[in-house]
């Protein structure tokens, strides 16, 4: 078959686009191979059938960097931001089952931090049916990101607030307003009369959970704790972070939650960028997001933003934006 004639070759302009390349960072690249993720073997046996070849490279090796400079579909997998003809980037989002498609990036730099959110434009309906569903699901089965410690029988003590930690200050490019220090240092001397809650990160390098130890130390309202991030958020008035996944994972219960880093779920959060900001923030963060349609913005970011793999429709939403991109 001559493909520069194929009715399946999809064109841009005068330029035929013969391939589909799965560009795979970070680990990914033997998960996709072995067909692990529905996301990846739908679009490569819909591309197959569209007359297009597919092929997956390790991302940043030689011959990804020679393939990126080719007019055919990229799709680049890992937390690699950057804007090219015919580039789209994938990963899953803060909720499993759910993938971003995005041009720009994932996460903090994903499209969605420059989409303009309007509750009016959403349906309440179909959003309070999406929330209880996937809420329900999560809280109920202790399902987070990463694997949690098993959910307490008894609520724990309430605090007025848990701060989550992360890891990301020594990263090359800067996402956040505020550190780690910070946050714990200004949460736990604004609440001074409650209780304060911290937990490391799961996968916390020994030295930084030493350095969030000593820090707690010097704050008697201060606890340490690793339980379940659902009983934390459930047991504090307020989540402080920088962009972590367990902020958005507390937009599920309605919390009030502060992201001192950039962050693509920053809709639904107070952003301090100085120390008098998160203090402001501690004090007045419930009352202000007291009429929130958290509904409405889970619906929104996940059903209407991203794609959600196990549902018929994927393909066809997928392949749309992988269109509308090649045609770029």
């Amino acid at each position: 078959m001559n493909q520069l004639r194929s009715p399946f070759v999809i064109r841009r302009g005068a330029t035929a686009v013969n391939s589909l390349v799965i560009h795979a960072a970070d680990g990914w690249y033997d998960s996709i191979k072995a067909d692990k993720f529905d996301f990846f073997t739908k679009l490569v046996r819909h591309a197959t059938g569209q007359g297009l070849a597919t092929r997956v490279v390790a991302a940043e090796g030689s011959a990804a960097k020679l393939l990126l400079e080719q007019d055919d579909i990229h799709i680049v997998v890992g937390d690699l931001p950057g804007y090219g003809r015919g580039r789209l980037h994938a990963m899953p989002t803060y909720v499993w089952g759910f993938w971003y498609l995005d041009e720009v990036g994932v996460h903090w730099n994903s499209s969605l931090r420059f989409a303009r959110f309007c509750p009016d434009e959403v349906d309440f309906d179909k959003a309070e049916y999406f929330f209880n569903g996937v809420t329900g699901y999560m809280l109920r089965e202790n399902v987070s990101t990463i694997p949690q410690e098993v959910r307490m029988k008894n609520p724990m003590q309430d605090a007025a607030a848990v701060v989550y930690c992360q890891e990301i200050e020594g990263a090359a490019d800067r996402s956040h307003y505020l550190t780690t220090e910070q946050m714990i240092r200004i949460t736990a001397s604004t609440c001074a009369d409650e209780k304060v809650y911290v937990k490391p990160h799961p996968n916390q390098s020994k030295l930084v959970r030493k350095a969030i130890m000593d820090i707690a130390a010097d704050y008697q309202n201060v606890v340490v704790s690793d339980a379940s991030i659902h009983d934390l958020t459930d047991a504090s008035r307020m989540v402080v972070t920088q962009n972590s996944a367990a902020g958005f994972e507390a937009l599920m219960q309605r919390r009030c939650v502060i992201t001192c880093a950039k962050s693509d779920y920053w809709h639904a959060t107070l952003t301090p960028k100085r120390d008098g900001d998160l203090r402001e923030a501690l004090q007045f963060g419930p009352e202000a997001i007291a009429d929130f349609p958290f509904e409405k913005y889970l619906y929104w970011f996940l059903d209407r933003n991203c794609l959600e793999p196990a549902k018929d429709e994927f393909v066809k939403r997928a392949w749309a934006r992988i269109k509308d991109k090649a045609f770029l």
